[in-house]
């Protein structure tokens, strides 16, 4: 009778575990309670306004639903379609991804949903300038049509300017405005087709400052006392001339041309508009007593020359002015002897074959004065070419690959490799400069 009993109790503990709802079901016990629902079908692709029939599949005992729809990250108002009490499902006249939801309103609580895809077809496409750039308070025309739409009417919406219905859009006024130095704003300028609400087109405009430096290099304004740094404007987003630039100390040109005073020290540029001179900006040029220039050759990697300043203090100045002007990037190497030096800074190069017979003739059009020095022709020098006249240096230069003690005082040293000597003992003749920059010590 025990063992029976014992049977029994297993055999009812074995059937609470499959025949009851487990957490969560809403249902009570005996008869059995629904364990799931589902929406058929559960994905659906309508045009505007269609419709559809779907249906709740109960998994239990029958009960009744309660359908409704939503508009999931569509703003408030946006209609998500209707649904009626027997799950027929009308499409909203506007594109998009709504959901539909039943609820089973007869104890157990228990939801599914449905994903509705509803597009028209139509397609929105803007034009206007290609990376468009404005400047505070100016305008540009875009237009908009839509792709198999019975129209091409669209709504103009911008995130920080305004736009016209006849598609003219406005920055905000320089007032309105918070510029990060050296960087523009972004505004997103939204056509929406009037034909389908849901169906939409994006197109960024670039609003930069009223006035702003154009050359603004990553290290800042560096160069060495003597040394030149070209400046040049940009005003409301387009390369202009139409400025005035100052100088606390040193000479400006009226084209940016700054020469620095022979002081270490650091002195302001402004540069002001011409049609509005209380539109301005200002630079701080630093003059420092020493500096590094790092060339980078494409597929090699970079060099790092320390300058000499106190003992060739115009050779110095004259390649960190040459750097900063960009002068090398894209210039190729165009000697290379093994065991003896490599050779750049020839201009012609950049447009010209090596065989080409001038190819070597090549400068900045001007030359500096020889400096007398005891530096000497070491491994992995920097000095500067020249032809038969010792005044006649310019802009290119050499590293010496071995000891030259036959180029001594012959020729100026005013630099050495800091770090790369791998890189300069890879190069050949054909390696192209991909950039020169100027850094601190």
């Amino acid at each position: 009778m025990n063992r029976l009993a014992g049977l029994f109790c297993f055999a009812a503990f074995s059937f609470a575990l499959i025949g009851c709802g487990g957490n969560g079901s809403g249902g009570s016990s005996g008869g059995g309670t629904a364990r799931s629902i589902r929406i058929t079908p559960d994905s659906v692709r309508l045009k505007p306004n269609e419709s559809i029939q779907l249906t709740a599949v109960i998994d239990g005992k029958a009960e009744p639903v309660q359908w409704s729809a939503a508009a999931p990250g569509y703003p408030i108002g946006t209609s998500p379609g209707t649904i009626d009490a027997s799950g027929t499902y009308k499409a909203p006249a506007s594109s998009g991804t709504y959901q539909v939801t039943v609820l089973t309103t007869g104890g157990s609580g228990r939801t599914a949903t449905a994903s509705v895809l509803v597009d028209s077809g139509y397609k929105v496409n803007v034009s206007g300038p290609t990376n468009p750039v404005v400047g505070p308070g100016r305008s540009l025309n875009l237009s908009a049509t839509v792709a198999n739409a019975p129209t091409n009417g669209v709504t103009w919406t911008a995130t920080r300017g305004t736009v016209s219905a006849a598609g003219v859009y406005t920055a905000p006024a320089v007032s309105a405005l918070t510029f990060t130095d050296g960087q523009n704003l972004t505004d997103t300028v939204v056509a929406r087709s009037t034909a389908d609400t849901g169906k939409t087109a994006t197109y960024t405009v670039s609003i930069a400052p009223t006035i702003r430096f154009a050359l603004r290099p990553s290290a800042g304004y560096l160069t060495l006392p003597g040394g030149r740094f070209p400046f040049s404007v940009e005003i409301d987003g387009v390369y202009s001339t139409d400025a005035t630039f100052t100088a606390e100390a040193g000479t400006i040109s009226s084209a940016g041309n700054y020469k620095a005073p022979n002081v270490v020290g650091n002195y302001r540029i402004t540069a002001a508009r011409n049609d509005d001179p209380t539109q301005s900006i200002n630079a701080l040029v630093q003059v420092v007593p020493s500096l590094n220039v790092r060339f980078a050759f494409a597929n090699r990697g970079d060099v790092l020359f320390a300058l000499n300043q106190p003992q060739a203090p115009n050779h110095c100045a004259n390649l960190v002015s040459l750097v900063n002007e960009k002068f090398y990037d894209g210039i190729v190497l165009h000697r290379y002897v093994a065991g003896f030096v490599a050779q750049w800074g020839d201009p012609l190069t950049k447009t010209l074959p090596l065989t080409d017979p001038s190819i070597g003739t090549g400068g900045p059009g001007y030359s500096i004065d020889f400096e007398t020095n005891g530096l000497l022709h070491a491994k992995y020098v920097l000095a500067m070419a020249r032809s038969t006249s010792l005044n006649s240096g310019g802009s290119q230069v050499y590293v010496t690959l071995e000891p030259q003690p036959s180029l001594d005082g012959n020729y100026v040293v005013f630099g050495s490799v800091l770090s790369g000597t791998s890189v300069v003992d890879a190069l050949r003749a054909g390696d192209r400069i991909t950039s020169a920059n100027v850094e601190l010590p």
